[in-house]
């Protein structure tokens, strides 16, 4: 079996809200709920199997909504808990079985050494049921409003904000402990992470392979985490902004793949779904340079939907054709953020994300993402 993400969880004041908040704008449908004593309400949502939000109750103590767990489905569970525990990883749950009348599941929960987040890690080849053992099964009930085709497939990536000078042990600890392995987020990349000077922040990413031995995977076929850490702390933008307001490191985002992001942000904000608006200059540069003639959407159709292109040149696709005209095989993606969806100000937000042969992050994007939710939290 390969290796992916089964759900994320998002620890809030009062699920059952935050949960239909999300059927209404992204179309998620409500198939599963678990209920334990002292525990409150679990209420498992879905796009679509490779997407799935469990939404419980945070406990007393907390004082923000979050998303706290991102569950992972892995190989060789036994050998890979027993490899995290020498090297140190610290489990909230060692390794259990649980059982139902179709089957049992094994997991245990690891701690990341940063914030509040941790990992489920799953091994589900012996469970027949719907989702996990302890959930019953509900009907769905997507509001009518709602076009249920998202044309969204599975999580692209997810972010997670640290603490300066944090990033670097973090992904030492996802080597160790998890078996991820480094992917460059763009062509600039140094040693120690994506530098951007102008912006005071520093990007790395990690990446686990599935099935590597056999040079195979599934559609959600790599497990990508993003870590983001501000190079000065005393610098006020919405990375050290986050910090501050979620008392500490945490998942800022995660991004949905879309097969036709004009078709999916269109019916997220008929939905009510709101995005951040990139500045109109950025969409009068893209119609002087023509995008059309590389990306088949105009300046005004991203425009309307508030995406932006970035292009990921190599020495392959970069420059001029023979006949003096740019080359039409240039890789790139596009990408819309939607405004923070929980508590708070500098809270967690979800990102479409569409590529064309692209792999990384681009640094435009990067920097017009950042400059766009500082314009957004500066009007709020």
């Amino acid at each position: 079996m390969a290796v992916y993400i089964h759900h994320f969880t998002i620890s809030c004041k009062d699920p059952k809200d935050t949960c239909q908040q999300f059927c209404s704008k992204f179309a998620f449908q409500k198939f599963a709920t678990c209920s334990k004593q002292g525990q409150g309400v679990k209420i498992a949502a879905k796009i679509t199997d490779e997407i799935i939000i469990v939404f419980e109750q945070r406990s007393a103590e907390t004082r923000r909504d979050s998303v706290h767990d991102v569950a992972l489905v892995m190989d060789n569970l036994a050998d890979r808990y027993s490899i995290a525990v020498e090297n140190g990883a610290q489990f909230i749950q060692p390794l259990t079985r649980i059982t139902d009348q179709d089957g049992y599941v094994d997991l245990a929960i690891v701690k990341v050494p940063v914030g509040n987040i941790q990992h489920t890690l799953l091994d589900i080849s012996h469970y027949r049921g719907q989702f996990l053992p302890g959930y019953e099964p509900i009907a769905h009930d997507c509001p009518v409003a709602v076009d249920p085709d998202q044309r969204l497939t599975h999580i692209d990536h997810i972010t997670c904000v640290c603490y300066q000078n944090s990033t670097i042990p973090l992904l030492d600890w996802y080597q160790k402990c998890l078996n991820f392995s480094r992917f460059t987020i763009n062509a600039n990349e140094e040693d120690d992470g994506c530098i951007f000077n102008d912006l005071h922040i520093k990007m790395i990413a990690a990446q686990y392979w599935l099935c590597a031995e056999q040079g195979i995977q599934s559609l959600n076929g790599r497990f990508k985490f993003v870590l983001a850490e501000p190079l000065d702390m005393t610098a006020q933008n919405h990375v050290t902004g986050f910090l501050e307001e979620q008392g500490g490191p945490g998942i800022q985002h995660i991004a949905f793949y879309s097969e036709n992001i004009a078709d999916s942000v269109k019916k997220m904000k008929a939905a009510g779904t709101a995005f951040i608006r990139p500045p109109d200059v950025y969409y009068n540069e893209l119609k002087q340079a023509s995008v059309q003639n590389i990306v088949q959407l105009t300046a005004e159709q991203l425009k309307e939907v508030n995406t932006l292109l970035d292009f990921e040149f190599n020495d392959e696709n970069e420059g001029l054709g023979s006949n003096g005209h740019q080359k039409t095989d240039v890789k790139y993606l596009l990408q819309s953020f939607t405004q923070p969806l929980l508590d708070k100000k500098r809270s967690f937000f979800l990102e479409v994300i569409q590529r064309f042969g692209a792999k990384g992050f681009g640094g435009g994007n990067i920097r017009k993402s950042f400059l766009a939710m500082e314009d957004y939290e500066k009007s709020e």
